[in-house]
């Protein structure tokens, strides 16, 4: 009698089988741990891996095994200190298909999603779960806010962390970071990714701006919203402005409400504005607009490097 798994099952499969290509095996020499780590990291290009600090100072000899056996040396383009990302580059192409990319603007609580790793080099870690949380801020014990991660309930654990996290067609939406709670586990969304990746690789290091202020989402008034024909119902209303931060000397001032950061509705918290200057390099200007009574105010926020932060000892 032979076996035939139901619809769901299959569905998981396929949607391994389609993520799986790109996710490798990472092994590499830190200076200052004894023998050889290893892990999983992603395919995010034909010559790049993105994957998780796993040590201190710069790993060498670094071998990268796709998911065909096929084995790659590699070099360190760069590591990200606030994110604890590592970005390789190949010696050489790959061969391999890779994963399709899913947009962090359409992840959404409720949406299953499956964790994938490659610990050992031989077969594939697998984890299901819910998202919980789609675009959450976390703060890391110094304080530091942490944007664009994915809460999820499918198991991070040492077989996939450094791994993918894909919705159920198999598309890459997160990088598998760490466990959080007994129960959920943080990634990394997609488009934070990309951006660091880009950045790292153009610039040998990653934007991670500070604002200078905080503040709560908060629903605008229906009248202000009509008069002003403003394309959301909602902003951020300002609570405390750090005296000589960049939202101070952009003329932002406690109880104003931000509807707008460049061409952008704040429909979110401070993290989504964060993403924003995100994507310029420190000493640009963005604009933003704020609601001040009944006046809409347009300012310059100055982009600056997040204070505290200490590059990883490279």
């Amino acid at each position: 009698m032979s076996f035939h798994p139901d619809p769901f099952s299959e569905q998981v499969a396929t949607a391994v089988s389609r993520i799986r290509p790109a996710v490798v095996h990472v092994r590499m020499r830190y200076p200052r741990e004894d023998g050889i780590t290893v892990g999983s990291g992603v395919l995010i290009d034909g010559y790049h891996v993105v994957t998780v600090v796993r040590g201190q100072g710069t790993p060498r000899d670094v071998m990268v095994q796709t998911a065909d056996g096929q084995k790659y040396g590699a070099s360190v383009v760069g590591a990200d200190p606030l994110y604890f990302l590592l970005l390789l580059r190949l010696d050489r192409r790959v061969s391999v298909e890779l994963a399709g990319f899913g947009r962090a603007d359409r992840l959404a609580p409720g949406q299953l999603a499956i964790g994938v790793g490659s610990p050992f080099g031989v077969e594939h870690n697998v984890t299901l779960g819910v998202i919980t949380g789609a675009d959450r801020t976390v703060y890391r014990p110094e304080r530091l806010p942490v944007d664009g991660l994915i809460i999820t309930d499918a198991a991070i654990h040492p077989g996939n962390n450094g791994g993918a996290l894909a919705w159920l067609n198999g598309e890459f939406i997160g990088l598998c970071g760490i466990p959080w709670t007994e129960t959920l586990g943080l990634a990394v969304q997609v488009d934070v990714i990309g951006r660091i990746a880009h950045q790292l690789i153009e610039y040998g290091y990653a934007t991670h701006p500070w604002l200078g202020f905080s503040g709560d989402p908060e629903f605008i008034d229906p009248q202000l919203v009509q008069l002003f024909k403003l394309p959301v119902d909602r902003g951020l209303a300002v609570s405390v402005v750090a005296p000589g931060g960049p939202g101070e000397r952009a003329g932002v001032r406690e109880l104003d409400l931000v509807v707008r950061v460049e061409d952008r509705p704040v429909n979110g918290g401070v993290g989504m504005i964060r993403k924003v200057l995100a994507a310029h390099r420190p000493g640009e200007t963005v604009p933003v607009t704020v609601l001040r009574g009944a006046e809409l105010v347009e300012l310059k926020l100055p982009v600056e490097e997040m204070p505290r932060l200490k590059p990883l000892n490279q």
